[in-house]
């Protein structure tokens, strides 16, 4: 503006026009309006010259009376633009007017001069127009302007308009002090704030060393490194509420704990410097209001926030402060990322007082809800049961392996809250609520627009209808039904266990452990599919209940085994069983072939390659497949083909119950039952006088068991170092199997024929008890146990089953009879229904 008075002085024009306003900020070099104006072909001497001609002709002014000239004043158009200006900043709710604005409103004013200059210098209005409304989208600053001027005295209805104008334009906190803190950052201390505030339970220690730290003469910047979740933030607003209340030492009594908002400051800063002034700004500020402590959340973003080439980042925008101890300033950030970032810039990381912040026990997280249930049951009308707290808090810990207490526990109470309310729908009070607001709404749009197109009568009755509505939400907010609202349910333990079965798939009879009756029957349900393994059946099962019952070792996997004996005796098809059983869901099994890991290289392919190496982050056979199924049976078929540096993994697993993979993850496997398979000592069950049974398929006596079992004991021994055999919870010796079990076999395997035909064609299967005695003879094989079983049934009643339904001889509905005679099958149909002729 005072460019634009001196170019209108200096050109002896009767007023300040629009063209001077033009002019002046192609003058006011490094301004956001003058960036603008400078990609476009405007040349500033030739409209200084068109200018200076323009106002020559209109009045030559002799050069000894120009000192008698008043001063020039705004013409009217040029008032109209600087209301556009103002009209603009609005809109894009800017809490200052720039050049940029006073740019756009000498566009919108549509000045005939304005238009021929940019026409005449070969300017495209409409792009420049939509160039000044990118740049307006993209900006956000704070006030930085210091220089005012006197437009002159306005009409009654521009001061109505100004009035609306500061009404509707976001208003400045009182402390004038701290303009820029108060726009980019969030004043915890503050007593509105607060109320919004959960209470902060179990931290007392924590918050203590906080204080004492932010009371030393010298390094007084705390840092709080812990877990996601575990409440770091939490503890930051219990010592803003401490200094609220003033339960505070005297050196922090009165001070203001700012949360500083990153990416609030970093946004809109299209130039180069605009971020450092920023920040600059903000450090200025805090040094000299020593009543402010700065609070950076996700410290760690500092390092190279705001960096462009050749500029400063963040981090060492702050270090001279806090090198020299002018400012107070907490972090807080994961002890990850701490080390990844802040402790290799080694003069940062002198500069901070760590600060460990760890996962609060289950005692302690069971207080932190209780403390937190009353916010919880007034925002979402439902009762909160001790008994759901304490499930939150158990089956959290139990099923959530990969989040931290509180939160993990606190998001499942949201979430069955949140459930019950849905499922109640809304009550009437909030019905009203949302009626009130949607139309608050629209009135406060129609003021809007009645502002920006200057109709300010209408726009200050609409700012009456808004005030009568804010007025009616005002009382239903705190009408006496708030505080007596109505609950429209309450959860229990059962409504916890349905939220951490949707999150973590397992079946919630397994959380609510109704499943008693199933695992008492365990040793049943498995006899039922496992045949000839009675022993190593109730071993197995005896575990496992033990295990579901909480007896076990917390720490460890729930159960692990090693399954030894010949091939083709039950050792894989117990482990698929287990998962369909005890699990729920067949998919429940994660198999690994260890025939794969014969190479100690190649354990990369279950934990994942070290970093810098091929395949750093890709997915691996067993950590990524546990994190996503983390109750499941863990199958390691023929362990003992694995190379040794796969045995030292697994017993980490199956000492600790979790292990690290190549990305420093912790992989749990607390939730899951590890199974082995080995064919060690298959040699001792098959040869000599204890072989593979004897021609009529008798038993093992007990002395030629325990001689077999001595001599698996041995070899094994030998296989395996001691350490790892020791930390297996049950060595499981499987039988040789007896004509008898593949009997049993055959029979079990032609009944799952039967039901897979008539489930997917329609197709009865009737099979005579010859035809299982005959396929169970073809079966017997001692060096292949069950194995031959499946082969002979392909062979002998698949194949045929096979071309008679593609040769149309059987359909859905018949009956199909399956026969043998003399050692020879054979097929015949019953039809139920007669053909339809051709």
């Amino acid at each position: 503006m005072a460019a634009s008075f001196s170019l209108a002085s200096e050109m002896t024009a009767p007023g300040i026009n629009p063209e001077h306003l033009l002019l002046a900020l192609l003058l006011q070099q490094g301004s956001v309006g003058n960036d603008i104006l400078r990609k476009t072909p405007l040349d500033l001497e030739d409209i200084r010259h068109m200018l200076t001609q323009a106002a020559r002709s209109v009045i030559e002014v002799p050069e000894e009376e120009r000192d008698r000239i008043l001063p020039p004043r705004l013409s009217p158009h040029a008032k109209r633009a600087i209301e556009k200006a103002v009209l603009t900043a609005n809109v894009h709710d800017h809490k200052y007017i720039g050049t940029e604005h006073l740019l756009s409103g000498l566009l919108q004013i549509e000045s005939p001069i304005v238009d021929a200059i940019l026409t005449d210098q070969g300017v495209d209005i409409p792009e420049l127009k939509q160039e000044v409304e990118t740049v307006l989208k993209s900006t956000s600053r704070f006030p930085e302007i210091t220089e005012t001027f006197e437009v002159g005295q306005a009409p009654p209805e521009r001061l109505q308009a100004e009035e609306l104008l500061e009404e509707s334009m976001p208003q400045q906190d009182n402390r004038t002090k701290t303009p820029a803190l108060d726009f980019f950052a969030t004043d915890l201390t503050d007593p509105k704030l607060q109320k919004d505030i959960d209470p902060v339970i179990g931290r007392e220690e924590e918050i203590s060393r906080l204080t004492q730290i932010l009371c030393r003469r010298t390094k007084n910047n705390p840092v709080l490194l812990g877990d996601p979740g575990v409440g770091k933030t939490a503890i930051i607003e219990g010592l803003a509420k401490r200094i609220m209340q003033g339960d505070v030492p005297e050196v922090l009594a009165g001070k203001r704990i700012m949360s500083l908002d990153l990416s609030l400051i970093l946004a809109g800063t299209i130039y180069r410097g605009e971020f450092e002034g920023r920040l600059k700004q903000i450090v200025d500020e805090v040094k000299n209001d020593p009543d402010i402590i700065l609070f950076v959340d996700e410290l760690h973003n500092i390092m190279g926030a705001g960096s462009t080439s050749g500029s400063l980042d963040a981090a060492n925008i702050l270090k001279p402060a806090l090198a020299r101890g002018t400012m107070r300033c907490i972090g807080a950030t994961t002890l990850s990322e701490y080390k990844k970032h802040i402790e290799n810039d080694g003069a940062l990381d002198r500069r901070f007082q760590p600060i460990s912040v760890d996962p609060p026990s289950p005692e302690t997280a069971v207080r932190i809800i209780r403390g937190l249930r009353g916010n919880y049951e007034n925002y979402h009308g439902v009762t909160i049961t001790d008994e759901a707290i304490e499930a939150a808090v158990s089956l959290s810990e139990r099923f959530i392996t990969d989040r931290f207490l509180p939160d993990k526990a606190i998001d499942l109470i949201d979430e069955a809250a949140a459930s019950v309310r849905v499922a109640h729908g809304n009550d009437e009070e909030s019905r009203q609520t949302r009626k009130l607001e949607d139309r608050l709404a629209k009135i406060r749009r129609k003021k809007q627009r009645a502002v920006t197109s200057e109709n300010f009568i209408d726009a200050l009755e609409l700012k009456t209808k808004e005030q009568d509505l804010l007025q009616q939400l005002e009382q239903l907010k705190r009408g006496p039904k708030k505080d007596a609202r109505p609950k429209v349910g309450s959860i229990g333990r059962e409504d916890i266990a349905v939220v951490v079965s949707r999150a973590t798939g397992v079946p919630v009879t397994d959380l609510l452990m109704q499943e008693r009756d199933r695992l008492l029957r365990l040793e049943n349900l498995l006899k039922e599919r496992i045949v000839g393994q009675q022993k190593a059946v109730a071993d197995v099962a005896e575990l496992i209940r033990r295990a579901k019952a909480g007896i076990a070792d917390p720490g460890r996997p729930l159960a692990s085994f090693l399954f030894l004996g010949p091939s083709g005796v039950g050792k894989t098809e117990l482990a698929k069983v287990l998962a369909e059983t005890v699990f729920q869901d067949k998919d429940a099994l994660i198999r690994i072939d260890m025939s794969e890991f014969a190479e100690g290289f190649n354990i990369s392919k279950l934990i994942g390659a070290p970093a810098g190496y091929v395949g750093y982050r890709d997915d691996t056979k067993l950590t990524d497949t546990v994190k996503r199924k983390p109750h499941s049976i863990v199958l390691f078929d023929e362990i003992e083909k694995a190379h040794g540096e796969v045995h030292n993994l697994l017993l980490q697993i199956l000492e600790d119950g979790h292990i690290t993979d190549a990305t420093g993850r912790q992989i749990n496997f607390k939730n899951t039952i590890v199974v082995m398979t080995s064919n060690v000592g298959a040699a001792a069950l098959k040869g000599g006088s204890i072989g593979f049974m004897t021609a009529e398929g008798g038993d093992l006596t007990a002395g030629e068991r325990q001689e077999a079992q001595a001599e698996v004991l041995r070899e094994l021994e030998q296989t395996f170092r001691p350490e790892f055999l020791n930390r297996i919870d049950k060595i499981v010796t499987f039988e040789p199997l007896s004509r008898k079990d593949i009997l049993a076999i055959t029979k079990l395997q032609m009944g799952d024929l039967t039901r897979r035909l008539e489930k997917e064609h329609g197709i009865g299967l009737r099979i005579s008890p010859a035809v299982i005695k005959t396929v169970a003879e073809k079966s017997w094989n001692p060096l292949y146990g069950a194995r031959t079983v499946r082969r002979q049934i392909q062979e002998l009643v698949e194949n045929p089953l096979a071309t008679e339904l593609l040769s149309d001889n059987c359909r859905t509905g018949d009956t199909v009879s399956i026969a043998a005679k003399g050692g020879r099958i054979t097929i015949a149909k019953r039809r139920t229904h007669a053909r339809n002729q051709a």
